[in-house]
């Protein structure tokens, strides 16, 4: 169970702080059910309403530590082997679902890969990189202390110095 000032991810769209728990005054919800009222930390306009008793959706962040962990694995994470371009995204939204970041960075190195071979990037692998460097940096950004703009150069520095090689 949750509470109030919390800090959860809520599926791919980034952190959230649990704002409210309790029954929502909307005629189009179970006015018996418990809901937890997520704020997103970025953006003062997004929030949602996940029930209570369904944890489905979101999870609690990462540590310090498993940030780190994983930005330290990074060049070791597989990309993914689509064989058939018309289940791409399919195949995309699949690792993605259980929300894991692990699965996150996947996708990316995926997305990154197809770019830097084609020479451009498409329309749908644009939106998952969007999408889910959002999330992921935001979610690091909390776990580390470090603004989410700074995230990228943090992680290509780290990947640089633990490996020797960029990821």
């Amino acid at each position: 169970m949750l509470s109030r000032g919390d800090a959860v991810v809520y599926k791919c769209r980034g952190l959230y702080k649990v704002e409210d728990i309790g029954t929502l005054d909307f005629s189009f919800v179970d006015n018996s059910k418990q809901y937890y009222t997520l704020q997103s930390v970025e953006d003062a306009g997004d929030k949602a309403y996940v029930p209570a008793d369904d944890e489905t959706n979101i999870r609690r962040p990462v540590s310090r530590d498993e940030a780190l962990d994983l930005i330290r694995r990074m060049p070791q994470i597989e990309v993914l082997q689509v064989k058939n371009e018309k289940f791409r995204e399919q195949e995309y939204k699949e690792c993605i679902s259980d929300f894991c970041p692990e699965n996150w960075v996947k996708v990316l190195k995926t997305t990154y890969k197809r770019t830097k071979s084609r020479g451009s990037v498409t329309s749908l692998d644009r939106k998952y990189q969007m999408l889910l460097e959002h999330a992921l940096y935001s979610e690091f950004a909390f776990a580390l202390g470090i603004p989410a703009s700074e995230m990228q150069s943090f992680i290509a520095s780290h990947v640089e110095t633990e490996s020797g090689n960029k990821a």
